[in-house]
């Protein structure tokens, strides 16, 4: 299939984005994807316009570098959807909608007039992704959480660091990224379920459920035996070869299991006397002397850039992960290869390399298109090209505070 001849997979689709921190991925998925996506903003700008960094460490609403990341694709419009006219005009663009992602407390959603009875009484056919922290029924549906709330409650933060010791949070935002990447895998559910019906649905996402589903076999092993999680520990007898090694330029991480990879290690190190020995090539004797085998091994890779150390540890069958800060990453072979990052150009921001869509589909790739949008850059073109209203209207509402 010629280039010129693919359609994004989601072309045709248009999204209503009303979502906040929970929902940034989830439309960025699903806009990087070819849905026309339609960001509203209240007239002040979005919650995520403030959060850093910024653009040559100033802050200002359209320097944000975290908005700029995750609204690419899409269109954007500004609506008080407190106000009546504005709750009026978004209920006349979900008429004409096939999906809304809304992160509403259930609450707060009754107490707008925007649940899904509400939002889809004109469009019987429209979908409403609800990503909320707990869900939309329980006792804690109206709690608000962040990020870490969601791991800390949902198990993952429980299973990161020592045994013995405080939990280590993980950087990024992950129960977010999961109750996002749920949320889109629902909605790619509904629209094919609609494709049959006819009928719409609303999704019920709990960003707590998602971060325990994602936590691995700990809470269903707990579901079946009562066994209590543990950690692994990097210390002692548990693990093996667990820890981080300096090298000339960074770190890298070194894997052994099979012995047939331990023999190969000690004869790519030159075969050290310290543990050469036979003895060694027992896991649980390793384990058990570990400030010799670390010792010994800390000493080699010190000699050696981690990239020299993948290289030859690929030729070696030895599993060697060199950690690359975010410059290696993207200058990485691999990355330039594989075309991850496409060159754009923002008309605050200036020009900058942004990520590229993923996953890749061979028939049907998404692609980038558009950068972020300008507070209200959209407003003329959907609410007067699409909504048919004059340009008087767009000036009563923009002196009214709607818009």
């Amino acid at each position: 299939m010629n280039e010129s001849d693919r359609t994004a997979p989601l072309a045709g689709y248009r999204v209503l984005d009303l979502g906040g921190p929970l929902a940034l991925h989830c439309t960025k998925l699903l806009a990087d994807m070819g849905a026309d996506v339609i960001k509203i903003e209240p007239p002040s700008g979005d919650e995520s316009r403030r959060v850093p960094p910024f653009k040559d460490d100033l802050p200002h609403p359209e320097k944000s570098l975290y908005f700029l990341h995750f609204n690419t694709n899409k269109r954007g419009i500004t609506l008080d959807i407190e106000k009546p006219d504005g709750r009026a005009i978004l209920l006349e663009l979900a008429g004409k909608a096939d999906v809304v992602i809304e992160t509403f407390r259930p609450s707060r959603a009754k107490e707008l007039r925007l649940t899904y009875p509400d939002l889809s009484a004109g469009n019987p056919g429209l979908i409403v992704a609800s990503i909320t922290p707990f869900g939309q029924s329980g006792p804690w549906r109206d709690y608000k959480a962040s990020d870490i709330a969601g791991i800390a409650l949902g198990n993952l933060l429980y299973l990161a660091g020592e045994p013995g010791e405080p939990p280590l949070q993980p950087p990024g935002e992950i129960a977010y990224g999961m109750a996002s990447t749920y949320g889109a895998f629902g909605i790619a559910t509904a629209l094919y379920h609609r494709l049959k019906s006819g009928r719409g649905q609303q999704i019920d996402v709990s960003m707590h459920e998602c971060a325990g589903h994602i936590a691995g076999y700990f809470i269903p092993n707990y579901g079946y035996t009562g066994a209590k999680p543990a950690r692994a520990s990097r210390k002692g007898e548990e693990t093996d070869l667990y820890d981080p090694y300096a090298t000339k330029n960074g770190y890298a991480r070194i894997f052994i299991i099979p012995v047939e990879q331990w023999r190969r290690l000690v004869d790519w190190m030159g075969r050290p006397a310290a543990i050469s020995g036979p003895e060694f090539e027992k896991m649980s004797y390793r384990r058990q002397h570990p400030e010799i085998v670390v010792g010994a091994i800390a000493e080699f890779c010190r000699r050696h850039t981690k990239e020299e150390l993948y290289e030859e540890g690929q030729k070696r069958r030895i599993a060697v992960t060199p950690i690359n800060t975010a410059g290696e990453f993207i200058n990485s072979e691999q990355v330039k290869e594989r075309g991850i990052f496409v060159d754009m150009e923002h008309p605050v921001i200036g020009k900058y390399a942004h990520f590229g869509p993923v996953p890749r589909l061979s028939e049907s790739a998404g692609e980038i298109t558009r950068t972020a949008p300008l507070i209200g850059q959209h407003n003329k073109e959907i609410y007067c090209g699409e909504l048919g209203m004059s340009n008087d209207d767009l000036t009563a509402l923009r002196a009214s505070g709607v818009i």
